[in-house]
């Protein structure tokens, strides 16, 4: 039975391998048996891919658009809060 069902461990390692190259057609129906069956599973797989999709998308935009520009109020309020929580520690 353990060559047909994949453990969590395993099918998280074949998930991430997924995003880098194709899988081998036992794997994937080994993956998919798993998926159907592990809810925490195919929660990893939608975050993994939800994070290649904005990795590739990240690397596509312009860098200084990147750039975030506070108002003076906003730059006050951090300092405040910073000094605030570092005086608390």
């Amino acid at each position: 039975m353990s060559k047909i069902m994949l453990n969590c461990e395993n099918a998280t390692l074949l998930i991430t391998k997924s995003e880098f190259e194709e899988l081998g057609c036992a794997s994937k129906m080994k993956l998919k048996m798993h998926l159907a069956g592990c809810r925490f599973c195919r929660n990893f797989s939608e975050q993994s891919n939800a994070i290649s999709r904005h990795v590739v998308d990240i690397k596509t935009i312009n860098p200084q658009k990147l750039r975030v520009h506070l108002s003076e109020e906003q730059k006050s309020r951090l300092s405040k809060t910073i000094k605030k929580r570092v005086a608390e520690n």
